[in-house]
């Protein structure tokens, strides 16, 4: 009896002392192509991931996000890819750059578009909502733009419904963007 107290006191004291727990999460550079068994749940999504412009990758328990640097026609060719992907909801969110992104080593990645799936043990946190841009089930695609790409050199391809994110309200130019993604998604609720 006094060694079932004693070890059940050394567990209480083991678990009480675990304060943290650490999610799992790598990164990768570059555009080293990813296999398409990991995104089975998003039929065609591939192409996007593995496009040229890739220059960095991160995955935190599957929540991934995919960082792109690029000119105007690899975004609209990687736009097509994404319109053509077997899911839902095809969301593109309109910011202003630049953008970038902070290694695990503290080095910043300048990017201009990116790609957010929710996947793996973060997918439970996922939901069927095409307002909701940073838990969305389906892929989110969101364009940075400046660094010489702007709103006409964009070619959005049917099927895409454009969004822009709440907190840039107060953007200098939010209004044009609000104004081209009403306009957009208009025309295309009319053809549905």
């Amino acid at each position: 009896m006094r060694r079932l107290l004693i070890a059940s006191l050394g567990l209480i004291v083991v678990l009480g002392l675990a304060a943290q727990a650490w999610g799992l999460a790598t990164e990768d550079f570059g555009n080293k192509p990813l296999a398409e068994a990991n995104y089975t749940l998003w039929k065609g999504i591939v192409p996007v991931i593995n496009h040229k412009d890739r220059v960095y990758t991160i995955w935190v328990n599957g929540n991934e996000s995919f960082y792109y640097l690029g000119k105007a026609k690899g975004l609209n060719a990687a736009l097509v890819d994404f319109a053509k992907t077997d899911v839902k909801h095809h969301v593109v969110v309109l910011r202003y750059g630049p953008a970038s992104r902070e290694t695990f080593q503290k080095t910043v990645i300048p990017y201009n578009w990116d790609l957010h799936v929710v996947g793996g043990i973060a997918r439970t946190k996922a939901v069927d909502d095409a307002e909701d841009l940073d838990w969305q089930q389906d892929p989110v695609l969101t364009i940075y733009l400046g660094d010489g790409l702007d709103l006409k050199s964009l070619e959005i391809p049917a099927g895409i419904r454009l969004a822009v994110r709440k907190e840039d309200a107060q953007h200098k130019g939010q209004q044009e963007l609000i104004d081209f993604v009403e306009k957009w998604n208009s025309k295309k609720d009319t053809k549905e």
